[in-house]
């Protein structure tokens, strides 16, 4: 039942990983390449943060990426998803489906994300403590939450239907 693989572009900051002496490093293209050809289900790469490794997840034949910082936990003082976002869809928006995560915790998050680019928007940490807390109600009620935000911050915004999201309706 699997839909799709992926793999972290930089696991060179996995503390557990360099610990049971396991090779660590950004990945090259070749070692992405290799990745990819290894499975014939759509291959996503996590971690993208420059437009130049989105360029190399795409030569690689990733079907998509995920423009994260892993929550800072991988380098602290990285800037967000959000902050390079934008740069880093304009690169390859129409040859990789571009997700994106980080600091996600409502709908009106979701809409920004959407606006700088994303074609989708993770909300994992947010799921696992709903489903923690509450199971399959708590992850539902989450989304169905998440849900009315989002479609009110696309009211306030003027936002019609989820292709009309862009940066015009963002201010800083």
């Amino acid at each position: 039942g699997v839909v799709a693989v992926g793999v972290d572009i930089d696991g060179a900051g996995l503390v557990t990983m360099a610990l049971k002496n396991q090779p660590v490093g950004p990945k090259s293209l070749s070692e992405l390449k290799e990745l990819v050809a290894a499975t014939s289900l759509p291959f996503i790469v996590k971690g993208i943060m420059t437009p130049d490794q989105a360029l190399l997840a795409a030569e690689a034949g990733a079907a998509a990426i995920v423009v994260s910082n892993h929550g800072g936990r991988v380098l602290d003082h990285t800037p967000g998803a959000a902050e390079v976002l934008q740069a880093v869809s304009r690169q390859v928006k129409g040859r990789l489906t571009v997700f994106a995560d980080g600091g996600v915790r409502h709908g009106a998050d979701v809409l920004k994300l959407l606006c700088l680019g994303a074609d989708g928007v993770l909300v994992g940490r947010p799921m696992a403590v709903a489903a923690m807390g509450g199971g399959e109600e708590g992850v539902a009620g989450l989304f169905k939450a998440m849900q009315g935000e989002l479609v009110q911050s696309m009211l306030l915004t003027g936002v019609g239907t989820l292709k009309q999201a862009g940066p015009d309706i963002l201010f800083t």
